[in-house]
């Protein structure tokens, strides 16, 4: 008997129903924001989309919403379109009424902002202004890179298991559907100019690529060295556009990077005692024998 070869997976086709429903969502937004004039329910549309695509594909490990993240000193980051958290580590401290959520920054692995179209060139100097914030006033604890968690706790190993400083680091990103009024060059002069712990680890145009950060010796020498972590890179590095043909493709890429984050990186429950501490006043005038 002949044996056939083993088929090559068509991926792409696996990711097109998404692709389609992140597609109907955009044309649904623009006609309620030209029909309706109503330009805060047609992003609506588009963020939910794109919401509801990474609920689907990282259920039931991870929980995915849009909130606040909220660190043990009670203090509480803007709003952003997507947080992923660790679903086995109680990530939510409270549901608000339209929806969204409050979440725990220990138990975060990123957060993320999505726009229906690059409709001003300021979008990514605001989030970058937020991500800054966000890092500088938020608190949280780092995850030593030598720790192995265990199902209860967890104990440290003499070698590193990751190149980074800590095991819990934060990835934000920002993620365009239409990017035809957008000039890729004002996008690259502020991310090569700014900081990089203040921009997104990367930048996703769905009509168009990738805007990620490289090496830029292998660069140069022609090869390509992905930086998903720019801010703890010491070598010289570069932001470029990693050009895809189809949305279908890009869609899979930027999903694979959020993957590669969630399968090597590790975040904490939170520390309920350092929560409320700052919820109530545990001064001894309020303790009386009884």
């Amino acid at each position: 008997m002949e044996l056939k070869p083993f088929k090559k997976l068509p991926i792409e086709k696996y990711f097109q129903h998404d692709l389609e429903k992140i597609m109907m969502a955009f044309r649904l937004s623009d006609s309620i924001r030209t029909d309706l004039s109503n330009i805060r329910a047609a992003g609506d549309e588009v963020e939910l989309a794109v919401k509801d695509f990474f609920a689907d594909k990282l259920y039931p490990r991870y929980h995915v919403c849009d909130g606040h993240l909220v660190d043990c000193n009670l203090k509480v980051s803007p709003q952003y379109d997507i947080i992923i958290s660790e679903n086995s580590k109680n990530p939510v401290l409270f549901n608000l009424a339209d929806k969204s959520q409050l979440v725990y920054f220990d138990s975060s692995y990123c957060f993320g902002e999505v726009k229906r179209s690059f409709y001003d060139k300021k979008i990514l100097e605001a989030f970058s202004t937020n991500i800054a914030r966000t890092k500088k006033e938020l608190e949280r604890k780092d995850i030593a890179p030598n720790f192995i968690e265990t199902s209860n706790s967890g104990f440290l190993v003499e070698e590193p298991l990751t190149n980074l400083p800590k095991r819990n680091p934060l990835l934000t990103f920002l993620f365009f559907i239409d990017t035809r009024a957008c000039e890729i060059s004002d996008l690259g002069n502020f991310l090569n100019k700014t900081d990089n712990s203040c921009v997104p680890n990367f930048i996703v145009l769905l009509d168009t690529g990738i805007l990620i950060n490289v090496d830029t010796t292998a660069f140069n020498n022609g090869k390509i060295k992905i930086n998903l972590y720019p801010e703890f890179v010491s070598e010289e590095s570069m932001w470029v556009l990693f050009e895809i043909d189809d949305e279908q493709s890009v869609l899979i890429y930027q999903y694979m990077l959020i993957l590669e984050h969630l399968n090597s990186s590790i975040v904490a429950p939170p520390n309920l005692r350092d929560y409320t501490k700052n919820i109530f006043d545990f001064s001894l005038s309020n303790f009386h024998k009884i």
